[in-house]
């Protein structure tokens, strides 16, 4: 228990970030995310998967939400490391603020891809079980604009349509959720853009070393 505890606080140590921080970022980017992938879901979605919206935001948020605490710490450390050297403080919070768009994003569009991935799987089910029962319900009406592709027609071009709203609605997702992760970036890194980590370890022991030689010169 002791050893389990020691390399805890050995990694807490090594990591310096201030995990209210990280953990702030992290819940208002994960549940500002979950809405839009639950509004994606409930616009494209498959009929099975009709639960009511809000406690269905709430559960894939909070299901989500270990992600995007790793993405938002690992935008941090690697920020650190890239441009925790810099001067200016643009470029430092600034380069952080962008990684963190881009890794959360990534997360973000992710999730609705495989959400859609799995409703298309759900609703080309239900298209086969229907045309089984009923033959001509999915051909499509004299005068359809329904597309043929290679004598791609019924089932198969209904097939082709729920597709291709998929990928509509995934690249429109995508687009907002990268605008709204920059707004929610900025908006906490307004709030604790100065508490994302701490002096690195190194820097501490040196500054520690330096001390102890100034009192033990001061001393003698």
């Amino acid at each position: 228990m002791d050893t389990t505890l020691t390399r805890v606080d050995a990694a807490q140590r090594r990591l310096s970030v201030y995990w209210l921080t990280v953990a702030f970022f992290a819940v208002v980017i994960a549940f500002g995310d979950g809405f839009w992938v639950t509004s994606v879901q409930g616009a494209v979605g498959a009929i099975e998967r009709n639960d009511p919206p809000v406690s269905r935001w709430l559960r894939d948020s909070a299901l989500m939400l270990p992600l995007f605490f790793l993405a938002v710490l690992a935008a941090i450390l690697l920020g650190r490391r890239l441009f925790g050297n810099s001067r200016s403080r643009l470029v430092t919070f600034g380069g952080t603020a962008l990684l963190m768009v881009l890794l959360t994003s990534a997360v973000a569009i992710t999730e609705v891809a495989a959400s859609s991935a799995y409703d298309y799987r759900l609703q080309s089910r239900d298209l086969v079980s229907v045309h089984a029962f009923h033959q001509t319900i999915a051909d499509p009406a004299p005068g359809a604009t329904a597309p043929t592709n290679g004598g791609c027609t019924g089932i198969c071009a209904e097939k082709k349509l729920t597709l291709h709203s998929h990928l509509k609605a995934l690249r429109i997702a995508s687009v907002v959720l990268l605008l709204s992760n920059v707004v929610l970036v900025l908006w906490v890194l307004a709030l604790r853009g100065d508490r994302m980590w701490r002096s690195t370890p190194a820097l501490d022991a040196s500054s520690e070393a330096t001390v102890g030689h100034e009192v033990a010169g001061a001393m003698l």
